[in-house]
């Protein structure tokens, strides 16, 4: 398993100069605790643009250590986008071989981290540049994530739910889920109804949160009569109403969303 106190590192150069260079620079960085996070590092390296897609494919690091300039890449901004693509969320710094500013508004655009030059390169400057480009990652990771789902009750916001509803065919069928309760117990009523509704349909179904006190269900593979009976005894657990419909286009589920759907009542007082 990695360890979170080492901090893992690949480093694609193919001048071998330059990547003792550099490995000389992250030792130092080490042996002068300028890590903060981190105990030590780990370092991979490679010097062609196949075997750094070849590493990120079968392993996970915490940073990208990229030099551009590589004896099987087409151009310098073939090889930072073909990186990125199997890079996923790990941050990448690229290591300029000399000064570009337009290059470097370029790869800064396109989601670098830095980018560093070579010959400017210092040990506590390098080891700062790592530690921010990991923490921006994350805090950019964490935004995403925050915008995608609901911050009470880790269903799918409004919006992203309606983003994964596009994508999916028609046929589809419609859960409305509507929560009564008081100002006080409202939030607790959510959190709890979330996880019923997550339980209950698993695999079967995108669960949203709608509005303050609604949620949305798209169902897929299932039947009317298997939807209503999972909701059915979803209120065994947890007081809701709820209205289930046939959904055969994005545009019939927004206005179902939208509107005031006929919910069938069926109440039930938290279990204890």
């Amino acid at each position: 398993m990695p360890d979170s106190r080492t901090l893992d590192l690949l480093l694609v150069e193919d001048d071998l100069d330059d990547e003792h260079l550099l490995c000389d620079a992250l030792l130092e960085i080490e042996e002068s605790r300028l890590w903060s996070n981190w105990r030590s590092s780990r370092v991979a390296p490679v010097d062609r643009l196949a075997d750094a897609l070849d590493c990120l494919r079968r392993h996970s690091f915490d940073a990208v250590l990229l030099n551009l300039s590589l004896p099987d890449s087409p151009s310098l901004l073939n090889s930072f986008l073909d990186v990125t693509v199997c890079a996923g969320s790990t941050p990448i710094l690229v290591l300029a071989d000399e000064p570009d500013e337009n290059l470097a508004n370029r790869l800064l655009r396109e989601g670098a981290q830095d980018v560093l030059v070579k010959a400017e390169v210092e040990c506590a400057p390098l080891a700062r540049a790592i530690r921010y480009a990991i923490e921006r990652q994350r805090r950019t990771a964490a935004e995403r994530l925050s915008a995608f789902f609901d911050h009470l009750t880790g269903v799918l916001t409004r919006d992203a739910f309606l983003t994964v509803a596009a994508h999916r065919g028609p046929g589809e069928l419609l859960a409305l889920i509507e929560i009564h309760a008081d100002r006080d117990s409202r939030e607790p009523l959510l959190i709890q109804a979330a996880e019923v509704l997550r339980n209950a349909f698993a695999a079967h179904a995108f669960v949203g949160r709608w509005d303050q006190n609604r949620f949305c269900v798209l169902t897929s593979g299932l039947t009317e009569a298997n939807v209503r009976s999972i909701l059915h005894h979803a209120a065994d657990a947890v007081a809701i109403q709820f209205s289930v419909s046939p959904i055969d286009s994005l545009q019939s589920l927004e206005e179902a969303l939208s509107g005031d759907l006929r919910l069938r009542a069926k109440t039930a007082m938290l279990a204890d």
